[in-house]
């Protein structure tokens, strides 16, 4: 099958050249205009996509490379501003006895540097440098749950020449079990220079007498970024001894993020379209003139990105035709980031189709349905006047749809913005936050439905509203967690103290505030447990805000009205950590039975140590903590602390040599603890001594 193509270029920096109109005879030796001060780099913008010709999608990114000559700023360092924070997570669906991925929507896989089927573990090393290079890896474990035990299986060696080690896994299923691993990695983040040195010169030409500074930057190299890219590599792992690469695929730009639904992977990459023989230092007329001649003669398909199939001849990812741009485009925009979302078959190994979107991209969210892309412009925040634009896409058995775009006020936020937004019920709720020029934030839910027979997103309800004004969080409160379960939304503001707050979401068109409680400390996580009960990750505060200790707790929503805080439990110290904090994936839950539901998370334990003048701290151990939530058939609910299994200590050596990417796996009454590069068993309830 022929891979199909699209491409949509959405609203974000894009720029177009200031055509001189008129006349339909240019003069025979007219001289390249190098003015590009009429020129302007696109916004995000609201509004629903046209299609764009050939001709307008060349001149939307030449006039991006032309202002990003203005600006002196070279296309390597613009790629950073379409950065996504890839989070995600929801009450997890587990195959059998054992748990998965940690995810946000049931039926929508995640990546994650572990992963389990229930037989074998397969697990992502990080890079390690040696004497004689860059190694990396994959391990493969045996389990035995009935003994609580982990055997090692087999390691597959990592080219690391060229890319780095595997920040994300998944797992391949032929409908009799796993049948494939697929991996994706990152290229290496490579900087090149040109040769070009600015001096400082006086009007006659003689240098100009600087200081050591001035010097510094006198002497300053103009470095631009190399083609970074995306590999995606298959692995047949139904010998698991014997593990064999059976197919990769390599596609232009930075990985963003990646979801998987059945066995089709969306790959979402960030590209930077460039001329890596600009000079971004051009100061002489003929330098600027050798530019612009350079961006003229460039043919746009040099300037999209491109794929290849098991290290074959490239291709291009998206067509210069059949482009779609926001209805606001106008000739003086331009844009330079080029955000692609790639739909690939692991099972029979095809790319179905690629879609390409220029805009800024903070969070990124899919439900078995629909894949949305939020981007938040933040250059009018202190006027009320920021806006967070959102673009739904379908999904379907051959690819991916664009369907429809929206707006809402406000702006995503700097904390896991992906849990800010949810699909229920053919709705999208999302949480934005507005800061005005005292820089206090207002805390808004926006309800959005699609519009039947138009590409648009419509706001169907907002809160708070007229007929309920009561605010989403206290004076100066920002948001820290956010979960949305079904009829029910839960978010926690914090500047003091942690108001839980419990939204009613079950009439679309009237949300509502149904209750909340004020404690002290914050959660970043919060993880519905049914929908009577939420755990909690966060931090325990002093009366003055700073945390004190990592706290896991539970609340009570059987009524809305009134929430209550039913178990606690505080570790560690002020300086203890947990990568779950901001990291989802780091916790993992199974449902042992309708009464109980087990949780474990990975804590790096530090004590307080007091001298005579100051505190500081000191590290204890690297362990994962298991707890149980056990009533939940009789209402008698309890968080409840069951064992720590320690992977590194202080006993050992000063300081920890993994943690990072520590996660567990929960089989029947088994525990698995991935700590590095192995894998410790032990029973969930450890012996009596």
């Amino acid at each position: 099958m022929k891979p199909m193509f699209k491409t949509l270029l959405l609203s974000l920096p894009l720029v177009a050249c200031g055509g001189s109109g008129g006349s339909s005879k240019a003069p025979v030796s007219q001289e390249p205009n190098t003015d590009y001060s009429k020129l302007s780099q696109a916004k995000i913008e609201p509004g629903p996509l046209r299609q764009a010709s050939a001709n307008e999608l060349s001149e939307l990114i030449k006039n991006g490379l032309r202002v990003s000559l203005r600006e002196n700023q070279s296309y390597g360092m613009m790629i950073r501003e379409a950065a996504v924070i890839n989070t995600t997570a929801d009450t997890n669906k587990t195959g059998g006895n054992f748990s998965t991925t940690n995810v946000q929507v049931a039926g929508v896989d995640e990546a994650d540097v572990v992963k389990y089927d229930g037989r074998y573990v397969y697990l992502a090393t990080p890079v390690e440098f040696t004497e004689t290079g860059a190694k990396a890896s994959l391990r493969i474990f045996a389990t035995n749950p009935t003994t609580a035990s982990a055997s090692h299986v087999t390691d597959i060696a990592l080219d690391t020449e060229q890319w780095g080690d595997v920040g994300e896994l998944y797992l391949v299923d032929g409908g009799q079990g796993t049948t494939g691993l697929a991996t994706v990695r990152r290229s290496w983040d490579f900087i090149a220079f040109t040769d070009k040195v600015v001096n400082d010169v006086s009007s006659d030409g003689k240098p100009l007498a600087v200081d050591e500074a001035d010097k510094a930057r006198s002497a300053m190299i103009w470095p631009y970024q190399m083609d970074n890219g995306v590999e995606i590599t298959l692995y047949d792992v139904r010998s698991p001894a014997t593990p064999a690469k059976t197919w990769s695929l390599s596609i232009d730009g930075d990985l963003l993020g990646t979801r998987k639904i059945g066995n089709t992977l969306y790959v979402i990459s960030s590209f930077v379209p460039g001329i890596p023989t600009l000079d971004y230092a051009a100061e002489t007329k003929e330098a600027k003139i050798a530019n612009e001649q350079l961006i003229a003669q460039t043919q746009v398909e040099k300037l999209l990105p491109e794929y290849s199939i098991n290290g074959g001849s490239p291709q291009t990812l998206t067509g210069a035709n059949g482009c779609m741009v926001p209805a606001s485009t106008e000739k003086s925009d331009g844009s330079l980031t080029l955000i692609n979302i790639t739909a690939i078959n692991l099972a029979s190994q095809q790319l179905l189709e690629s879609v390409c979107v220029n805009g800024n991209v903070e969070g990124i969210y899919s439900s078995t349905n629909n894949l949305y892309l939020g981007g938040s412009d933040y250059s009018k925040w202190d006027n009320w006047q920021s806006y967070t634009v959102l673009h739904q896409f379908a999904l379907n058995s051959s690819g991916v749809d664009y369907a429809a775009t929206g707006s809402v006020e406000g702006v995503l936020g700097w904390n896991s913005p992906s849990f800010r937004m949810d699909e229920h019920n053919n709705l999208l709720r999302i949480i934005t936050t507005n800061y005005g020029e005292t820089g206090e934030p207002e805390h808004q839910l926006s309800v959005l439905q699609k519009v039947s027979g138009r590409s648009e997103l419509a706001v169907v309800a907002q809160l708070p509203n007229k007929n309920r004004p009561e605010a989403i969080g206290k004076p100066r409160e920002d948001i820290f967690g956010v979960r949305f379960n079904g009829d029910k939304a839960y978010v926690v503001t914090f500047e003091r103290k942690d108001p839980f707050y419990v939204l009613d979401l079950a009439n679309p068109t009237d949300p509502k505030i149904a209750g909340q409680l004020e404690i002290p400390g914050f959660s970043t996580y919060l993880h519905p447990v049914g929908d009577n009960y939420v755990f909690a990750l966060g931090n325990e505060t002093n009366s003055d805000g700073f945390a004190t200790y990592l706290k896991a707790s539970l609340y009570d929503i059987r009524d809305p009205a009134r929430p209550v805080e039913v178990s606690k439990h505080l570790l560690g110290s002020a300086y203890s950590w947990s990568s779950a904090l901001y990291d989802h994936r780091a916790l993992s839950f199974l449902q042992a039975s309708s009464d109980q539901l087990r949780i474990t998370f990975p804590v790096s334990l530090y004590e307080e140590v007091k001298f005579p003048e100051y505190t500081s701290s000191r590290w204890v151990n690297e362990s994962l903590y298991q707890f149980e939530i056990n009533g939940l058939s009789n209402g008698k609910v309890s968080l409840d602390l069951v064992n720590n299994l320690v992977g590194e200590n202080n006993l050992e050596q000063e300081y920890p040599l993994w943690g990072w990417n520590d996660r567990g796996l929960l089989h029947n009454d088994a525990v698995f603890y991935v700590h590095g590069p192995k894998v410790i068993g032990a029973p969930w309830y450890p012996p009596q001594k």
